[in-house]
């Protein structure tokens, strides 16, 4: 019972002091964005595998009524039994049945799967639509030696859509705001967008953080992993243009940045990168000590041991009682 309930509070306290504790990491994180990208990611995943385990700890140390069948009754009580790694003798009775606390968990995670895949095919609709619009208004351009759709917009705006066709697009009104090194730090940012695939980073972290944003810790992973693919695009067309070229065109771009970012609300900002934000150009010109950051940095990884460790045994002693045969 008392690791039953240490698994639990630690799924609970996780999911409301994480939004803090990334907060407070964000000055480690962001000096290495594809790191914090790939940890927060991984980190969201192991949080819900910790769901599903807090639910076999519980089913392993409270008995009571079978709602079920008897025969699936006695199926799941003999998996119960073969995959406790405990002493089966020490449950303790409750009025709630075991099963609840095993499936309830179970479903509640394949729910969010559900709806995040309909979300993310829902931001696929979205995409080809928004392809399709520029079909008739944008024509192909090499520039820098990037494949680009120039659209004719007096506003200078630069993003990225998730799909070969289309790439990079760029307005008319940004050719004509920037100089030669500024367009290419906007291109080079660009670029990095579609060459390390972030579309698909934000389809996935979208998807499992779009039914859970009442849940603190995912709702700031949600908000986090965009704001660090834009910072790993910056650092690559850093170190193409340089800061200064980079710095020169978002600011020139910062005008617009607000309703680009209306815009791509409309058509999708899972698959919309957008280069303009002047809020970054402090980041650029004087990056945050990363020393500010290491004291909430460790305390995710703390935490993030603790459930692994648990979901490794829970789950492992799940899988083991399966491969042993407790459904035959």
């Amino acid at each position: 019972m008392l690791l039953s309930g240490l698994m639990v509070f630690a799924v609970l306290a996780t999911a409301v002091i994480g939004r803090p504790l990334i907060r407070a990491a964000a000055p480690a994180l962001i000096r290495f964005p594809r790191f914090a990208v790939l940890g927060l990611g991984l980190s969201l995943v192991l949080w819900l595998a910790s769901v599903v385990a807090a639910g076999l700890f519980l089913a392993w140390s409270l008995s009571g009524p079978s709602p079920l069948p008897a025969p699936v009754a006695e199926v799941c009580q003999r998996c119960l039994a073969a995959s406790n790694p405990f002493s089966a003798g020490f449950a303790t009775q409750t009025v709630v049945p075991a099963a609840a606390f095993l499936f309830a968990p179970a479903a509640a995670v394949m729910v969010v799967l559900t709806l995040g895949g309909r979300a993310a095919w829902q931001r696929q609709a979205q995409l080809r639509e928004t392809c399709r619009s520029l079909l008739p208004v944008g024509h192909r351009q090499v520039i820098d030696g990037h494949q680009v759709t120039v659209i004719d917009d007096p506003h200078p705006s630069a993003f990225a859509l998730g799909r070969d066709r289309w790439g990079i697009v760029v307005s008319t009104g940004l050719l004509k705001v920037l100089g030669y090194q500024e367009l290419r730090a906007v291109l080079a940012h660009e670029a990095t967008h579609l060459r390390e695939r972030h579309h698909l980073v934000l389809d996935f972290i979208g998807s499992i953080t779009g039914p859970l944003r009442w849940v603190p810790f995912a709702a700031a992973i949600g908000d986090a992993v965009p704001h660090y693919l834009e910072v790993s695009a910056d650092n690559a067309a850093q170190r193409r243009a340089g800061t200064r070229a980079l710095a020169s065109a978002l600011l020139a771009m910062g005008e617009a940045s607000s309703a680009q970012r209306a815009a791509s609300d409309q058509s999708g900002p899972s698959r919309m990168m957008l280069a303009a934000g002047p809020e970054r150009v402090r980041q650029l010109i004087s990056p945050v000590n990363p020393r500010r950051g290491v004291l909430g940095a460790a305390a995710i990884i703390v935490i993030m041991a603790v459930l692994i460790v648990t979901s490794v045994i829970a789950h492992g002693a799940a899988l083991a009682a399966l491969a042993s045969g407790c459904v035959i």
